[in-house]
């Protein structure tokens, strides 16, 4: 499994602020979506998949974005561990917290 987080510059707010989107591959199927979080898109540098100064609250961003991927990894290893077949969708459902599902 890998998370990727990339910025949706094609998707801007009225401040000009992009949002910052998570994809999820598994065995080459992915899921796209979004983060919430909003930035300025010449404060994001996307080789560390982080927001830089002199972006306003950089650094709980970049905490919000870790939990992001902690939780996925989180889930990934919860399906893992029930010895289960299981797909992409099933890692974010399992991340969104839809336990009924898997």
């Amino acid at each position: 499994m890998t998370v990727l987080l990339t910025l949706a510059q094609y998707r801007t707010n009225n401040k000009n602020k992009s949002t910052i989107k998570c994809r999820v591959t598994y065995y080459k199927k992915r899921k796209e979506f979004l983060t919430g979080q909003f930035i300025n898109p010449t404060n994001w540098q996307s080789k560390q998949q982080l927001v830089k100064p002199p972006e306003p609250d950089a650094e709980l961003i970049n905490s919000q974005l870790s939990l992001i991927r902690t939780k996925l990894n989180q889930a990934f290893l919860f399906l893992q561990v029930r010895d289960i077949d299981f797909n992409v969708q099933d890692i974010y459902k399992q991340y969104k917290g839809d336990y009924g599902a898997v």
